[in-house]
C-alpha cells in the first residue's frame, strides 16, 4: 500500500463501511468460510462500534480499505480459557478488509495500530478470536506472533473459534 492511514471511523462513513463489510462477507463465504452471514455482524454492530468511538478505518490512498473495532471488551465465553496474560487486554473485533486489497498489508497495519493503542494505554496484552474455517485470519494472527490458548463457540456456528493472545 502506497499511503495507508488508520484513524477513527466517522459517522458519515457508516454506509461505505457497511458496503465494504458486505463485500468482505461475500468473499469469505465464497472461500468456504461461513463465519459471517446475515445474522452476524449486522450494520448495527458497526454503528454501535462507531458510537462508542471504537471503530477504526484504514484508508489506502484515501480510499476505505478496511475496518476493525478495537477495545478491551471480551466475550463472556473467554472467561474459562487459560489465558497467560492479565486483563485488561486490547481486543480486535469485526475486522473486515476490502477484498480488492486483501493480502496487501491492511490487516497487518490494523494489528500494528491496535498494538500501538495498547502501548499508549499501558495495556500489556492483546487478544483475538476467529472462526475455525477462517484460515486467512488465522495465518495473519500467527504472523503477528499470537499464541493459541483455546477454543470457544459463538454465534451458533457449529465449529469452534480458536482464541489467541499476545503479551506485549
Amino acid at each position: 500500500m502506497a499511503d495507508l492511514i488508520i484513524r477513527p471511523a466517522r459517522p458519515q462513513e457508516l454506509e461505505d463501511i457497511w458496503q465494504l463489510v458486505r463485500r468482505a462477507v461475500a468473499h469469505m463465504n465464497a472461500l468456504g468460510n461461513p463465519q459471517w452471514g446475515e445474522d452476524y455482524p449486522t450494520r448495527d454492530f458497526y454503528a454501535g462500534d462507531l458510537d462508542r468511538g471504537e471503530l477504526y478505518a484504514a484508508l489506502a490512498d484515501g480510499r476505505l480499505a478496511g475496518v476493525a473495532c478495537i477495545n478491551t471488551a471480551e466475550s463472556p465465553e473467554y472467561d474459562p480459557l487459560p489465558w497467560t496474560t492479565s486483563r485488561p487486554a486490547v481486543v480486535i473485533h469485526r475486522m473486515a478488509i476490502d477484498p480488492d486489497v486483501q493480502r496487501q498489508g491492511v490487516g497487518s497495519a490494523l494489528f500494528a495500530f491496535a498494538r500501538q493503542q495498547a502501548a499508549e494505554r499501558g495495556i500489556a496484552a492483546m487478544r483475538i478470536d476467529t472462526y475455525s474455517l477462517n484460515h486467512r485470519m488465522q495465518a495473519l494472527i500467527a504472523k503477528q506472533g499470537y499464541t493459541k490458548v483455546g477454543e470457544i463457540h459463538l454465534h451458533g456456528r457449529p465449529l469452534p473459534y480458536p482464541c489467541f493472545e499476545k503479551a506485549l
